[in-house]
């Protein structure tokens, strides 16, 4: 996408403006210092006043994204639950400058989607040209901000990110006593989870036909040059950041085969597009992907997420609605090979753990308003690895090794690759709009089961919504992108 590597042009520019800011501030030559106070002071002001005219316009609007989270009072900076980590650890000037362009890359990339998404202008301005101005005033506003150790601190402060939990339907719910209820049913879904992974691969029902989806047919990466790449790509925060074509290579390598029992359309993996409401392509079987990470001891992995999306789950029960999917994630460990995988509706709901042999659940798991982890199975050894994923529910029923599982290509149906951002601006009859609503919800996904389960404090549950939106536990609280989350539940196996 254009607005895609127009950001990334973006970062490249804030990185090293900030790296000229820091370094001139440090020697006492900043060229920023030698203006007029005045006429700084007016121009830094301009630039607030253009954040706040324009962050009205999109909330009026409604096109807000959701992905990542807005930073108090420094509305050109945006935060994730992993950046936010690292707020009470900045001990070096590398660090700081690393954190920042983070922050300020994930602000440029929302605001290309917003202003793109935004069906109106903002003070006659072309949208396009508001966007160069704002990249302009964040130069500025970083500039100055990073000068200031008293903005230092209240951005270590403000860097955070709010769960998806609301507190108030928890307490208006009852929820000591009603969680007790939820755990019930819970623990039924685990015993009849773990009772379908129990049964042989070859006795699994097929109430329909088996299909096949791939989207990779590439040689695959052995451990060492996985662990190569994740190696050089470390940045100052010890994060991770591959390049664009070793991503290609680390997402070829890692690509699950989606095996799915077929009863109708609602089972066929498709596109999701923006039609008077949002609607799943199945003539266009298309496999999302997005990056993420999450922390390790004094370690941060990189994650590959596999995002699939289906029409429906078709049905009558309180789970039935328009729109289903799963997301697929791959933890790679820095020695190259995965660590662990685990997979949620994109609802968030049914989280399970596919753990190797490098993990194993931590013995120091609470007892009481927890949801434990559910680990159907472990994981299989190397990849390629296949998904057998059940009609209607879409649930995962097996994941098992296939030697082969491309040599039959005739009875492979291919997946086009798409990146997960698309979603966030999809074109439409009269513009661009996200697939993502208010909170990240998709709406026109509801579920009724949300009349029955609010009091856990989940908005919406059942509903489909946006990456970094996903609460996956309905006792206690824990979500998709916690960069604690793996840490919390398993330590390293002897």
């Amino acid at each position: 996408m254009d607005n895609t590597n127009e950001s990334r042009r973006f970062v490249l520019t804030i990185a090293e403006l900030i790296l000229l800011f820091v370094t001139s501030f440090l020697t006492g030559c900043a060229t920023v210092e030698n203006r007029p106070a005045a006429l700084k002071d007016d121009v830094l002001t301009a630039c607030r006043t253009l954040y706040q005219e324009v962050d009205a316009a999109i909330d009026r609007a409604g096109v807000r994204d959701y992905g990542s989270s807005p930073v108090r009072d420094f509305p050109y900076l945006r935060t994730t639950r992993l950046l936010a980590s690292f707020g009470g650890e900045l001990t070096a000037q590398k660090h700081w400058t690393a954190w920042i362009t983070h922050m300020a890359e994930l602000d440029a990339g929302s605001r290309a989607m917003e202003l793109r998404n935004l069906p109106t202008t903002v003070g006659g301005r072309r949208n396009d040209t508001l966007g160069e101005e704002l990249n302009r005033c964040r130069d500025r506003l970083l500039a100055a901000d990073l000068t200031q150790p008293e903005r230092r601190a209240m951005l270590r402060e403000a860097a955070h990110v709010p769960d998806d939990y609301v507190t108030w339907w928890q307490v208006l719910g009852l929820y000591p006593l009603t969680a007790p209820f939820v755990s019930t049913r819970i623990s039924a879904w685990h015993n009849e989870t773990h009772n379908s992974f129990a049964t042989p691969l070859a006795a699994l029902p097929v109430a329909g036909e088996l299909v096949r989806w791939a989207s990779s047919f590439g040689a695959l990466l052995a451990a060492p040059q996985v662990g190569e790449i994740l190696h050089r790509s470390l940045d100052q925060l010890g994060i991770p950041m591959p390049t664009a074509p070793d991503l290609d290579r680390l997402f070829d390598t890692f690509a699950p085969v989606w095996e799915v029992d077929v009863m109708d359309n609602n089972d066929r993996i498709g596109m999701p597009r923006w039609d008077d409401g949002p609607v799943v392509d199945v003539a266009r079987p298309t496999l999302y992907r997005k990056v993420s990470h999450t922390r390790f001891g004094d370690q941060v992995l990189l994650q590959l997420n596999y995002i699939v999306w289906f029409p429906a789950r078709p049905g009558n029960d309180i789970y039935a609605g328009q729109l289903d999917g799963l997301n697929w994630r791959v933890t790679l460990g820095p020695d190259g090979e995965p660590w662990l995988y685990d997979v949620i509706h994109n609802c968030g709901c049914y989280h399970e753990f596919f753990p190797s042999r490098h993990l194993r659940l931590r013995d120091d798991l609470p007892t009481s308003y927890f949801e434990p982890p559910l680990l159907p199975q472990p994981a299989p050894e190397q990849p390629p690895l296949v998904l057998r994923i059940a009609p209607g529910t879409h649930f995962i029923q097996r994941i098992y090794h296939d030697e082969s599982p491309l040599k039959l290509l005739s009875e492979v149906q291919p997946m086009a690759w798409e990146e997960y951002d698309a979603l966030r601006s999809l074109p439409t009859a009269d513009g661009y709009r996200s697939l993502f609503g208010r909170y990240g919800l998709i709406p026109g996904t509801e579920r009724p089961e949300r009349f029955i389960l609010w009091p856990m404090g989940i908005r919406s549950p059942g509903a489909m919504r946006q990456w970094g939106r996903h609460a996956t536990a309905f006792v206690g609280r824990r979500h998709f992108d916690d960069a604690f989350l793996i840490e919390s539940l398993f330590t390293k196996a002897p």
